[in-house]
């Protein structure tokens, strides 16, 4: 700093003594017999360092950009990876979603089937049980009218009028008989 602003030294409260030029020059060989050695003695080893730290700082940096680069391959490829199983996501969903609108359309098709067929089955049954009250109907009366008419035909019955019924149906068998 003194050398930068020799003011400053000048400033101090002693002078410093002042020096010969020879002292100077003195410490100024001193300096460049000390830079000769170093570059004599120490500069081949320290040529071979830095060649060395310089290969070895060249290699870990291929090292580092090889990694760098089969990082980014390897990044390249789990993004075209991702890319594809969204897409084969995708197109499941989409395959999923058919599916699963095929089967609703065919349970609604087989529920409206199995409606109409039990309408049917349904009308069906109520026209056969209706049919059936009808016979059993028929045959109750009919078994009513059977007792009725020969309650009435024991009380007012005479032999002449079974020759008579006998004879008209001989005569309605003839009658068939003969066509």
């Amino acid at each position: 700093m003194i050398v930068a602003a020799p003011s400053f030294a000048l400033a101090a409260e002693e002078a410093a003594p002042e020096g010969t030029w020879f002292g100077t020059l003195f410490f100024a060989i001193n300096f460049l017999l000390f830079i000769g050695i170093l570059y004599r003695f120490a500069g081949p080893m320290l040529g071979t360092f830095f060649r060395e730290r310089a290969a070895g700082i060249r290699a870990q940096i291929e090292r580092l950009n090889s990694a760098l680069q089969e990082a980014q391959d390897l990044a390249n490829r789990a993004a075209a990876g991702m890319a594809q199983l969204e897409q084969e996501a995708a197109q499941l969903k989409s395959e999923i979603d058919n599916e699963t609108l095929f089967i609703a359309n065919r349970i609604r098709e087989g529920a409206r089937a199995t409606a109409d067929r039990i309408r049917r089955d349904t009308t069906l049954t109520s026209e056969a049980l209706a049919d059936a009250a009808q016979r059993r109907v028929r045959a109750r009366l009919a078994t009513n009218a059977a007792n009725i008419a020969r309650a009435l035909i024991a009380q007012n019955f005479q032999s002449s009028d079974q020759s008579r019924l006998v004879d008209s149906f001989m005569e309605k068998i003839r009658q068939e008989a003969a066509q």
